[in-house]
């Protein structure tokens, strides 16, 4: 970003906000390639770098099936399992004592308060949500 604002004037000529129009075009274009290549390569940030409470697409995977859905949860090492409490509303499911925060997985569909299954195994977490029976009803027309 320093390197953008050594190129960009704030103020600009005469007191406009515009860029000077004499601006290198190779080097801002250099810039924004490297900005992009940044962008989609998260590995050159490391590992510290998400915040706590952001959920990263490797912490929990959802899978709508006909009649449920399954959402599997990998626990970090340094977790007890035990500290582990799970609750469903609102069209999500909550996970507290992974994060220093609450995790929200958001679920794809209804799912009904019974029959809930939940079971851990060699690092996973499973969670079985049945959906909720859809009260949808057809009527028919007369004519």
């Amino acid at each position: 970003m320093k390197d953008f604002m050594n190129w960009f004037n704030p103020l600009g000529q005469k007191g406009s906000m515009l860029p000077d129009p004499l601006m290198d075009m190779t080097k801002m274009n250099e810039f924004v390639q490297k900005s992009i290549e940044e962008a989609l390569n998260p590995s050159q940030q490391g590992e510290g770098h998400s915040p706590p409470f952001q959920e990263r697409e490797g912490d929990y995977k959802v899978v709508e099936l006909m009649r449920e859905i399954v959402v599997t949860i990998q626990k970090p090492i340094e977790v007890d399992v035990e500290s582990i409490r799970l609750s469903v509303g609102n069209g999500k499911l909550f996970v507290d004592g992974i994060h220093y925060g609450r995790m929200t997985i958001p679920l794809p569909a209804h799912t009904s308060r019974r029959n809930i299954y939940a079971q851990y195994s060699d690092g996973i977490i499973e969670v079985r949500l049945p959906k909720k029976n859809s009260d949808e009803k057809e009527i028919f027309l007369h004519y």
